[in-house]
């Protein structure tokens, strides 16, 4: 019995197309570019940095970041680079410089929930948009 190469072929092709959309939505989700300020649950999370901006520099793997650590009246802007690894972020603080650390990231529209340590202490801390 022979098969019809058309059969074999759209079933290739409907294949493909759902792991590129598979791929496409995952990625869209992890889409971290722009700024980000404390959403007002976490602003009585001490240690959770105040605000984040997540640039994009398409010749590089790493892309540039900086954050703000804000104690009382005073707020501290950290900058560096930052690289993704599927739902985690390499953070790496140069100015001033810093231990880097991993971020866990989920990312539910315009709300960013993070977790990382800074400082010794184990954060839970959501962002929105700006």
């Amino acid at each position: 019995m022979m098969k019809n190469p058309a059969v074999g072929m759209i079933a290739a092709i409907c294949a493909i197309s759902l792991l590129v959309g598979c791929n496409h939505e995952k990625n869209e989700r992890l889409n971290l570019k722009g700024s980000w300020k404390l959403a007002e649950e976490s602003q009585s999370s001490p240690g959770c940095f105040s605000a984040m901006k997540f640039l994009d520099d398409p010749t590089s793997d790493r892309d540039p970041i900086s954050v703000h650590e804000t104690t009382g009246n005073f707020t501290q802007i950290w900058f560096g680079l930052f690289e993704k690894n599927g739902s985690d972020i390499r953070v790496m603080l140069q100015e001033p410089e810093a231990e880097p650390f991993v971020m866990a990231a989920k990312r539910d529209g315009d709300e960013l929930n993070l977790q990382y340590e800074w400082k010794a202490s184990p954060l839970v801390c959501t962002y929105q948009t700006e």
